[in-house]
């Protein structure tokens, strides 16, 4: 190990020292230590392994980014500046929409430090979803509709660099295994939410699912039976904006408000884009 590696473990060790994992005993450093393993196997050059190290010091410690270029380099603190959200005062939607349009604009190696912080977290939940079910969504700022289209969002913008970094492979995987249960061709699983809309929800053709398969189907069918999106209100004019892309892709001339509610709900979940969800309608 190099010895600048092993100086940032250490930095990172003592500067999360009493933070943890949501809703977890498991100490917080853990996470920076999985990133860098991951930039580590993706054979990533060793400021951005030092970077995965130090990736949350600048939104979660009282590190600043003088002191970062001090002991690390302007190399390691471009790198984290460029995966730390904005500031706290922001919203949670605001900063991650933030986040997604900002990858358009990153380095190569950047996009990788991002994708791999990333794709930790999405094993972390997996795992803590297959050992403590899924309550574990409630330890998170948004619930898991909210989760769902941030990751599917960051797939999205993710895709241009895939020839870059073996990560977002990865990402994609684990993505699909989180939220459908699959390594990959999730296309059936999509294919049996919608048919919820279409058919309804039967509670015995979800057991074998994976239960945030099983939690996005109960939400979906909430959605249409409540009359209102699941936790939420009617977005009219969204709703209104839907209505007028279906008719116009010559679908259907007037849907229930509750169809349309949760189509709506379900391309927002899954970041549908228009001629993706067309497409699964016709």
């Amino acid at each position: 190990m190099q010895q600048i590696i092993e100086q940032a473990l250490r930095f990172a060790a003592v500067r999360h020292d009493g933070q943890f994992r949501k809703g977890t005993n498991i100490p917080y450093v853990t996470h920076p230590v999985g990133v860098s393993m991951l930039l580590v196997e993706d054979r990533q050059p060793v400021p951005v392994i030092v970077a995965g190290l130090l990736h949350d010091l600048l939104e979660d410690t009282l590190t600043t980014s003088e002191e970062l270029t001090e002991r690390f380099g302007s190399e390691v603190t471009r790198l984290v500046l460029a995966v730390s959200e904005p500031e706290k005062h922001h919203s949670w939607e605001e900063r991650k929409r933030m986040t997604i349009q900002r990858v358009s604009t990153l380095q190569y190696d950047e996009v990788a430090l991002l994708v791999a912080d990333k794709l930790h977290n999405l094993r972390s939940i997996r795992f803590d979803v297959e050992s403590a079910g899924k309550q574990v969504w409630d330890r998170f700022n948004r619930p898991l509709r909210d989760q769902s289209w941030y990751y599917h969002e960051l797939l999205h913008a993710f895709q241009p660099f895939a020839q870059t970094t073996t990560l977002i492979e990865a990402f994609e995987t684990e993505l699909n295994l989180l939220f459908y249960g699959v390594e990959e061709e999730r296309s059936e699983k999509l294919e049996k939410l919608f048919g919820v809309i279409k058919y309804g929800f039967h509670e015995e053709e979800w057991f074998q699912e994976t239960s945030t398969l099983c939690q996005t189907a109960y939400e979906l069918n909430e959605t249409m039976r409540e009359g209102y999106r699941h936790g939420f209100m009617v977005n009219q004019p969204e709703l209104d904006a839907l209505s007028a892309q279906l008719r116009e892709a010559g679908m259907w001339e007037r849907l229930p408000l509750p169809t349309l509610q949760a189509i709506d709900e379900l391309s927002y979940r899954m970041a549908l884009k228009s001629d993706e969800l067309v497409a699964w309608l016709e």
